[in-house]
């Protein structure tokens, strides 16, 4: 049972009591919570009675992601992503949300579209309205990130930007992508397409995801062959279906598709299906993200998976620790990946 002054642990179903609460039951700002709380700013005894006499009342407890700060602001943090149907963002926004609410944080999502002005907005115009930024980069460049003035504490998410100055939590793309082709190999494929759409950040995942995939091929004594790269408009099943559709009808030979996303996936699978190609006798298929649909596609989809939950749980440590510590030596954590067989391609070994 959680004692008066702290907050319910996780998993206790007892409300987690934010720092907002305390000052709605007061009767004044966060702001003024907070010097209450940390002992900072000029504060009239009698609101700072009234401030502890709320605290003692719903059992608060300083936000775990800023204990020890010496000016807690907003318990609140932004986590900035190119869109809910972009990539694993859905998923790793849920395990974010489920890591956040543990620790007494809330999360406000700001879509960004994948565009760099609003990816660098985030950064920029968010001091004192959250504690912290997470952001999962599509355009940025970490020249445009080292530009940035000092501001809220960062920590990017999924894409490895080599220079950035930001912490990161990283998913190994080109690593994935060559694991990937490397595996379609060991199944037999030699031509093996790569689809998707590739963003403006040459750093970005799917340029990562490309460097895997050419690495895999030449390693093997093959060329990544440029009309099987294939550049979506979007990431979405209708330029999935329509970019292989293309390319089956020009008559272009390949026995394999590596999707950088699976709703591209998804698409390709249909366009094989509708030309009568048989998948994974003829054709192979590797989806990048293991969303909910890709144990149920016909034929179910094998699939390169992240661990969301581990990229979560890294990145809002590593935003603690930047809130709680300040400058510091950049860090970067790598996430690990699995290859998840089913039957889109051809079972081995």
């Amino acid at each position: 049972m959680s004692q008066r002054g702290e907050q319910a642990p996780a998993g206790s179903g007892r409300p987690v009591v934010r720092m907002r609460d305390v000052a709605a039951a007061a009767g004044v700002s966060v702001k003024t919570v907070s010097n209450v709380v940390n002992g900072t700013g000029q504060v009239r005894d009698a609101t700072g009675r009234r401030v502890r006499a709320a605290v003692e009342e719903l059992g608060y407890r300083p936000n775990p992601l800023a204990r020890g700060l010496n000016a807690l602001a907003t318990d609140t943090i932004t986590l900035a992503v190119p869109g809910l149907g972009y990539g694993y963002c859905a998923p790793l926004v849920a395990e974010v949300f489920d890591l956040a609410e543990a620790r007494g944080i809330s999360v406000v999502v700001e879509p960004t579209g994948g565009e760099r002005e609003r990816e660098l907005g985030v950064l920029r115009d968010r001091s004192g309205l959250c504690d912290g930024v997470l952001l999962m980069p599509a355009a940025v460049t970490a020249a445009d990130l080292a530009a940035l003035p000092s501001g809220t504490p960062a920590v990017l998410l999924g894409a490895h930007l080599e220079s950035s100055p930001l912490d990161t939590v990283a998913f190994q793309d080109r690593a994935a992508a060559e694991a990937a082709v490397r595996f379609l190999l060991e199944c037999g494929a030699r031509r093996v397409v790569l689809l998707g759409e590739f963003g403006q950040s040459a750093a970005g995942a799917a340029a990562q995801r490309s460097a895997g995939h050419r690495r895999a091929l030449e390693a093997a004594g093959h060329r990544q062959d440029p009309a099987l790269v294939l550049r979506t408009p979007a990431s979405s099943r209708e330029a999935g279906h329509e970019a292989v559709r293309r390319l089956l009808a020009e008559g272009t030979g390949f026995d394999a598709v590596l999707a950088l996303e699976d709703p591209l996936a998804h698409g390709a699978l249909r366009a094989l299906r509708s030309a009568g190609r048989d998948v994974p006798g003829q054709v192979q298929v590797v989806a990048f993200g293991n969303d909910e649909d890709a144990e149920y596609a016909v034929p179910s989809l094998t699939a390169v998976r992240a661990d969301l939950r581990t990229m979560a749980r890294h990145a809002l440590d590593l935003l603690a620790a930047r809130v709680r510590d300040g400058a510091g030596g950049r860090r970067q954590v790598d996430i690990p990946f699995t290859i998840i067989q089913r039957e889109s391609t051809i079972s081995h070994g």
